[in-house]
């Protein structure tokens, strides 16, 4: 597991220059905080799918909890035994998606997805905190954190 000390330098912010020290601060800062006060982490009674996912290479172990409603998801909690990016990937993003449709949920996981691998679109002034995570495009082995996360949810919205 990752400590904060191991995380990555930040990507630049969407409309910041490439190497602006203070847009790579921002994305740090936005994971830590994500990291050490998560949201909708716990467990879910009642849920109507829940998941486990492991990254085999790193030990990591994520599992996530959703309720729905038809097609609204009314709620969504996660459990995790894994590094800063992954809880943060998962607070950041079950917090987008609670009150919000499943297609909207499999929208916003493709918009994460491709912002790892370094797409840079308008959308992405739609994604808030979540943007933060475009520093991971720079680092392969970190894009598995990211998708233990958006592989479960989109697993969750299956099921």
């Amino acid at each position: 597991m990752a400590l904060s000390a191991d995380l990555p330098p930040a990507g630049p912010l969407t409309g910041a220059a490439p190497n602006d020290p203070t847009a790579a601060s921002l994305y740090q800062e936005i994971i830590l905080a994500h990291y050490r006060a998560p949201q909708h982490k716990g467990v879910l009674a009642a849920p109507t799918a829940s998941v486990e996912h492991r990254n085999p290479l790193c030990g990591d172990v994520l599992t996530l909890h959703l309720r729905r409603e038809g097609d609204t998801i009314v709620d969504a909690a996660f459990s995790a035994r894994a590094c800063s990016i992954t809880q943060a990937t998962a607070s950041m993003l079950l917090e987008r998606v609670i009150g919000g449709s499943v297609s909207h949920a499999a929208e916003l996981i493709g918009q994460v997805e491709g912002l790892i691998e370094g797409a840079s679109s308008g959308e992405a002034e739609t994604l808030g905190d979540l943007r933060a995570l475009a520093s991971v495009a720079r680092f392969p082995a970190r894009k598995a954190c990211v998708r233990l996360v958006t592989g479960a949810l989109t697993q969750a919205l299956s099921g």
